[in-house]
C-alpha cells in the first residue's frame, strides 16, 4: 500500500505536517465530500456554475449581452478577498498587508492600494463588506464579479447597481443554482463530465475502516446529490446505494457547516429510498440496530461524538477543502485534528521546481541588497561622524562613494522587485504563488499553518502512508534561529 522510503513518494503527493499527529490516537476519520472525496473538473463544473448563474442574472434583469461572456477557470486562485464596496479583489500577506489588488481587470498600483487598504486603518476583512475566496467553489463567482465590475465601469447600463449590489446578486443567483437543480441535474445526467474519478479512493476508505476506525462523512450537500456523487466515485449504480454506504459508519448530509460546529441544529433521519426526512433524536439514534440507516441530515458535532463513541475532539481527524467551513471552525471550536486538501498545490509544487533557477536568482539579489544596505548605512554614519574633521577632498570622496552605493542600491532594489515578480508570474500570471506574496507567506498560507494539522493536494495521497503513520512537524524557526 505504501513505500518503505519517504523519498519514494513524489514530493507533490506528500502529506505535509504543521502539527505532529500520531494516527494511533485517531479513532474516527471524517470527510467533506465536495472537492475532498469528489474532485471536480473546473473547466466543466465551474463553467457550469458560471453559465447557470449568468442565466439567473438575466432572469432578474441584467442585460442579455452578458450571456456571451466566457469563463476563465485559471484566472482566480483561492485565498483572495473580495472588497464588495469598492469592487476590488485583493491578495494579502500574513500581516493583512494588501500586496496585489485588481479593480475589474485593472491592477491597482501601490499608491492606490495604500490609499484604500493602509494597514494603519485596522481594516477587518470580514463580512458584510468583504467576502473570502477560501474554496474552489468560489472561483466562478469571483470571476463573474470582476467581469460585472468592468462592465459597470465601461457602460451606463449598471448605474443603478453598486458594486455591493453586483456581488449580492451573483451570490444569490449561484446559491439558487445549487438549490433548484440547475447544477445537480446536469451532474446527475453525466457525472464523468464534471467529476474526476480516482481508483484509489475506495481502497483507502476500506483500509482506514479495516484499521479499526470509524469512517464518516459530514457534507453540506443534501442526500440526493451526495448519493449521485458517491455512487459515481465508488462505481455503484445511482439507484443502488447500499454498496457505497457500507464504506461508512455515519453519513451526515445538509450539515450546514460551519454552524454544525457551533450550533445545536435539529437532526433528521434520511430515508435513502424515498429521500424523505424523519424526525429523530439522540435516544432513538443510539437505540437503533447497527444494520439500520446511518444517513442523517443536520445535527451538530456533539451528536456526532455520541453516535461514534468519541470522547474528545482530538480523537477525530477531519479532512476537507474549505479553510473556514471545514478546517478553522472544527479545529478552533472543538479541537478536531484536521487535514486540508489543496488541490492546486500539486501543480504549484511542480511549477516551483521548474522555476528553481529563478528562485535562486531572487535569493542572490536579496543577499546582495542586504550587503549594499549595510555598506550604505556604514558610509552614511562615517560621513556624519567625521565630516567636521575631514578635509574637503576627503569629504567629497566620501560623498561620491555614498552616491555610488546609493545608486547601485536603488538599481538592485528595482532588479530584485522585477525578478521576484517574474518568479510569481511564472506560477500564476495574475496573482502569483498561492502560498506567498513577495517573500512573505500569504494570508491563505498563514491560515493553513495555524489551523491545518496536515495538508496535501488530494486525500488519496493517503495511499502512500500506513494507517498508523506518525506525522511529525518540521522544526519551527524564528529569525534569530537562522544564520543569515
Amino acid at each position: 500500500m505504501f513505500p518503505d522510503n519517504k523519498a519514494d513518494i513524489p514530493f507533490c503527493e506528500r502529506i505535509f505536517c504543521n502539527r505532529s499527529l500520531n494516527m494511533k490516537s485517531i479513532k474516527a476519520v471524517g470527510f467533506d465530500m465536495d472537492y475532498t472525496l469528489a474532485l471536480y473538473k473546473p473547466e466543466t463544473f465551474e463553467k457550469l456554475a458560471y453559465d447557470e448563474t449568468i442565466k439567473k442574472l438575466i432572469e432578474i434583469g441584467y442585460p442579455k449581452e452578458i450571456c456571451s461572456w466566457e469563463f476563465d477557470p485559471k484566472y482566480m486562485i483561492r485565498g483572495l478577498v473580495i472588497d464588495k464596496k469598492n469592487g476590488n479583489i485583493l491578495k494579502m500577506d500574513r500581516h493583512r498587508y494588501v500586496k496585489v489588488a485588481y479593480h475589474g481587470f485593472k491592477e491597482l498600483n501601490r499608491e492606490e492600494r495604500r490609499k484604500l487598504y493602509d494597514i494603519e486603518n485596522v481594516i477587518v476583512y470580514e463580512e458584510p463588506h468583504y467576502a473570502l475566496i477560501d474554496t474552489l467553489f468560489s472561483l466562478a463567482e469571483a470571476f463573474l464579479f470582476i467581469q460585472l465590475v468592468e462592465f459597470k465601469d465601461k457602460t451606463d447600463k449598471m448605474n443603478h447597481k453598486s458594486y455591493f449590489d453586483l456581488y449580492s446578486d451573483v451570490r444569490m443567483c449561484i446559491d439558487l443554482c445549487h438549490r433548484d437543480g440547475s447544477i445537480k441535474d446536469k451532474v446527475y445526467d453525466n457525472p464523468s463530465k464534471y467529476i474526476s474519478n480516482n481508483k484509489n479512493l475506495v481502497s483507502i476508505l476500506k483500509d482506514l475502516k479495516a484499521s479499526g476506525r470509524k469512517i464518516f462523512i459530514v457534507t453540506n450537500s443534501l442526500w440526493d446529490y451526495t448519493n449521485i456523487v458517491m455512487s459515481y466515485l465508488c462505481n455503484t449504480k445511482k439507484d443502488s446505494n447500499q454498496e457505497w454506504i457500507s464504506l461508512f459508519d455515519l453519513i451526515i448530509t445538509g450539515s450546514q457547516k460551519p454552524s454544525f460546529f457551533m450550533t445545536k441544529n435539529q437532526i433528521y433521519e434520511v430515508d435513502t429510498k424515498t429521500n424523505y426526512l424523519k424526525n429523530t433524536d439522540i435516544v432513538n439514534i443510539l437505540n437503533k440496530d447497527k444494520q439500520e440507516s446511518i444517513v442523517y441530515q443536520g445535527g451538530h458535532f456533539k451528536l456526532l461524538h455520541n453516535m461514534l463513541g468519541i470522547k474528545t475532539g482530538s480523537e477525530i481527524l477531519y479532512i476537507g477543502d474549505h479553510i473556514y467551513g471545514d478546517i478553522l471552525r472544527s479545529k478552533k471550536e472543538i479541537g478536531w485534528r484536521t487535514m486540508l486538501v489543496i488541490e492546486e498545490l500539486e501543480k504549484e509544487i511542480i511549477a516551483t521546481y521548474e522555476l528553481k533557477e529563478q528562485y535562486i536568482l531572487c535569493d542572490s539579489l536579496n543577499e546582495k541588497r542586504v550587503l549594499l544596505e549595510n555598506e550604505f548605512e556604514r558610509l552614511d554614519i562615517q560621513s556624519r561622524e567625521k565630516g567636521a574633521t575631514h578635509t574637503l577632498d576627503k569629504n567629497e570622496n566620501l560623498d561620491k562613494k555614498i552616491k555610488k552605493v546609493g545608486y547601485d542600491l536603488l538599481k538592485l532594489r528595482e532588479q530584485e522587485k522585477k525578478e521576484i515578480r517574474n518568479y510569481h508570474l511564472g506560477l500564476h500570471p495574475i496573482w502569483g504563488e498561492l502560498m506567498k506574496t513577495g517573500r512573505q507567506n500569504s494570508r491563505f498560507a498563514a491560515q493553513v499553518e495555524n489551523y491545518a494539522c496536515l495538508y496535501t493536494s488530494k486525500l488519496t495521497n493517503l495511499i502512500h502512508y500506513g494507517p498508523h503513520k506518525n506525522f511529525r512537524a518540521v522544526r519551527d524557526f524564528m529569525p534569530h534561529d537562522l544564520d543569515e
